[in-house]
């Protein structure tokens, strides 16, 4: 048996030994602790000993192992099967441009299969999994110390090569393939339940990714390398011993006593990490993919390798795009010209922009031809730029592979934007290319414009990969702020300036007659003195007021300047002249509260970074509390039949502390039930009134069959009511009698009732 390093000391054994905690057999499983005193009789199974009691007892721990193992399965969210053939795992693992023969496995059939992670905790989503024991035993949750089976198969050379150490249950998977492309890579990851307690032990499961062929030069079997190292050292193969807490733990998992259900039973693993190499063009490569138990066969280790991932042609193109932002600006965000108030912008990660609030979950995220569609990068014109980074994997690739750059959208070139070469040319040893496409200012108003980019990557083997970008191209924003709409000394003297709806792109700064601000958070105010000279008035009706203009100036990232003038309003004088050392009481003028359009419309988009609701949306400004601002929209709702009417007072009060009060009355709303129709100047159409705002609204009539003969419409705001003459839609006139009438509003709001015709009186 195997003790755990930290309870060797004291022992006089010739070679270290481990206890297991549970050693599975083809045909029972036994729980024991080390033993305290002589027990009954042993039966010797490799170089574990295992306590006999009765048959009838191990048949019954028989029956409650498997019991056990089927739960644990029924818990865990990581699956595995071992039904698979090698073809049809080698088939799963590698794309489908990779031709592939002579496929061999050396093992068990317990010791390879398929594997799918769900909601595991794995990092590698599908594939297929090899194991120094039963592939089953990957699936969690890990409340077993260490677990393995004993398969009772041998070593391979290579392994004992690399570990140093014998080797045991080894599983091979092997085949041959054909290079239609410069490079080679898969993703892998490791684990193993020898973590964490037997690190720099005597017992080191070895494990290792085998390549020879055409111009591969190494010390394995044909020449072979291993591509299963750690990254940036000099060649160090992957085990516990090489990966762990300690050592190189920024490519480690620590899974240890891991109670989630979700979690895999392996006690650590790595992250997913890519094995790759340099091939030749059209030549025949071999790879052995190898596992074994090193010392001992106790405790399993496997290898997750990923489905799909094994590719021997072209390397994989990404092409990621941000905007190259304005100075001082680390994103821009773009919104819509006709919006008075600026907008929140959330990003994914939940942080927000303080540009004001959209709110509407209902919204159709709608792209400039009309699909839902995602982007690259949104930049606005003179004011930032695209970047592209194309990025190809970090090995040695010794020729010469060339990127072309392909344009095209409703943008003009030259116009919108430029770029300044269609062609890169990578050298061997470049991993990225940095392209810019330079945007600048046209003049014109075009509205949302795009550019389609395609990157079209020709490795050194001649073989094509291809992909795109797309980029949205704004007009840049005049830089506006509209004052606060009401400004008002104190009783000290002094004025509060504000401004409100500011479009441009933040963050801004503003200056108050020479003293700069900046808006970094939140909106700033500044006090300024009202004048201390004197100065004559006229009294008229004793509304009269004197002001002064206080000049604002707003600059935004893309150095567009807006300035306007903000009036000063001055109390009503009920003299002729006064100085400011004078006290005085005298009521103050109202300036009035001017209504600010929140309507948002136009084009929209949505961004990969940025999201941008639209189609139409309405943006209602409310303060806290019952209060309403000066824009506010006020509706009330009758409810459901019947006739009402009744007033509603309500009162507005101004930022200073003015108030007014306006008579609301709600009239009830008459549908009659008769109409003559015959030209006599009295009661000849039949009308539903009170459909302003309403736009869209319709009216149906049906005869007592049920076929229409009648529609109208609210083509515009305007229109106040719907009108029937009594004739049909073809202009012939409609029989007396009773007809039904269907009212449908634009909110889907409907009514209907009885109308009867008559045409002689």
């Amino acid at each position: 048996m195997r003790v755990p390093p930290d309870l060797q000391h004291g022992m006089s054994c010739a070679s270290p030994a481990r206890e297991s905690r549970v050693v599975h057999q083809p045909w029972c499983e036994v729980r024991f602790d080390a033993p305290k005193q002589p027990s009954p009789p042993f039966v010797n199974l490799g170089d574990t000993a295992l306590k006999m009691k009765s048959i009838p007892h191990l048949r019954r721990t028989v029956i409650f192992s498997l019991l056990w193992i089927a739960c644990l399965n029924l818990q865990a969210q990581i699956t595995t099967d071992n039904s698979p053939t090698p073809e049809e795992l080698v088939a799963l693992l590698v794309g489908p441009d990779v031709q592939v023969s002579n496929i061999a496995f050396t093992g068990t059939e317990i010791q390879r299969g398929s594997f799918v992670n769900n909601n595991g905790n794995l990092t590698i989503g599908e594939g297929i999994v090899l194991s120094t024991g039963n592939i089953a035993l990957m699936a969690g949750p890990n409340t077993t110390g260490s677990a393995g089976e004993i398969v009772g198969g041998g070593g391979y050379p290579d392994l004992t090569t690399l570990g140093g150490q014998n080797t045991n249950d080894a599983t091979v998977l092997e085949f041959d393939f054909i290079a239609t492309g410069d490079s080679l890579s898969f993703n892998f990851c490791f684990g193993s339940e020898e973590y964490n307690e037997w690190v720099d032990s005597g017992f080191n499961d070895v494990f290792g990714l085998f390549l020879d062929g055409p111009g591969i030069t190494g010390t394995f079997q044909n020449n072979g390398i291993n591509l299963a190292t750690v990254p940036d050292t000099d060649g160090t193969p992957i085990s516990i011993n090489s990966i762990n807490n300690n050592l190189n733990s920024d490519y480690y998992i620590d899974n240890e006593s891991n109670a989630d259900p979700n979690a895999t039973e392996m006690d650590g693993f790595t992250v997913t990490m890519t094995a790759s190499s340099v091939l030749q063009c059209g030549e025949t490569y071999h790879i052995r993919m190898c596992l074994a138990d090193g010392g001992d066969s106790s405790y399993d280790s496997m290898v997750l390798l990923e489905a799909g991932s094994f590719s021997a042609g072209s390397v994989d193109l990404n092409a990621d795009a941000v905007p190259l932002a304005a100075d001082g600006l680390e994103d821009v965000v773009p919104y819509n010209e006709a919006v008075g108030m600026p907008a929140i912008f959330s990003y994914g990660n939940g942080q927000s922009f303080p540009y004001g609030a959209w709110s509407n979950d209902n919204a159709t995220l709608v792209e400039v031809d009309g699909q839902n569609v995602q982007v690259d990068a949104v930049v606005i014109e003179g004011c930032n730029d695209a970047q592209f980074t194309v990025v190809r994997p970090e090995i040695e690739i010794d020729l010469l592979d060339t990127l072309y750059l392909g344009l095209d959208g409703s943008a003009q070139l030259g116009l919108d934007y430029n770029e300044s070469f269609n062609e890169v040319i990578m050298v061997p040893g470049q991993t990225e290319s940095v392209i810019t496409l330079g945007v600048s200012d046209d003049g014109f108003e075009e509205g949302v414009e795009t550019v389609e980019i395609t990157f079209e990557y020709v490795n050194g083997c001649g073989e094509t990969v291809t992909t795109s970008s797309r980029v949205v191209i704004l007009d840049p924003l005049p830089v506006e702020a509209v004052p606060s709409p009401v400004s008002c000394l104190d009783e000290d003297g002094n004025q509060t300036l504000g401004y409100d709806n500011i479009s441009g792109y933040g963050p801004f700064q503003f200056v108050w007659d020479g003293n700069p601000w900046s808006n970094a958070d939140e909106a700033p105010s500044e006090w300024v003195t009202s004048f201390d000279s004197l100065f004559s008035m006229t009294n008229a009706e004793g509304e009269l007021i004197s002001s002064r203009a206080i000049e604002l100036t707003v600059v935004d990232q893309c150095n567009k300047p807006y300035a306007f003038e903000q009036i000063v309003y001055h109390p009503v004088l009920t003299e002729t002249e006064i100085c400011f050392d004078d006290r005085q009481d005298f009521p103050m003028f109202n300036p009035g509260i001017p209504i600010v359009d929140l309507l948002l419309d136009g084009e929209s988009i949505l961004d990969q970074n940025n999201s941008i609701l639209g189609d139409t949306l309405s943006i209602d400004r409310t303060t806290a509390g019952n209060t309403l601002d000066g824009n506010a929209l006020w509706r009330l709702n009758a409810i459901e039949s019947g006739s009402y009417g009744w007033e509603r007072v309500l009162t507005m009060v101004d930022s200073c502390g003015f108030e007014t009060s306006a008579l609301l009355r709600v009239r009830d709303c008459e549908i009659p039930n008769v109409f003559t129709p015959n030209n006599d100047g009295q009661n000849d159409n039949f009308r539903i009134r009170g459909l302003d705002g309403l736009m869209g609204s319709r009216l149906v009539i049906y005869n007592r069959y049920g076929t229409v003969v009648f529609q109208d419409e609210t083509l515009s705001d305007a229109e106040f009511e719907l009108v029937w003459n009594g004739r049909h839609n073809n202009g012939n006139s409609a029989a007396e009698g009773t007809y039904q009438w269907v009212l449908i509003r634009p909110d889907g709001i409907s009514d209907r009732g009885q109308l009867t015709l008559i045409r002689q009186r």
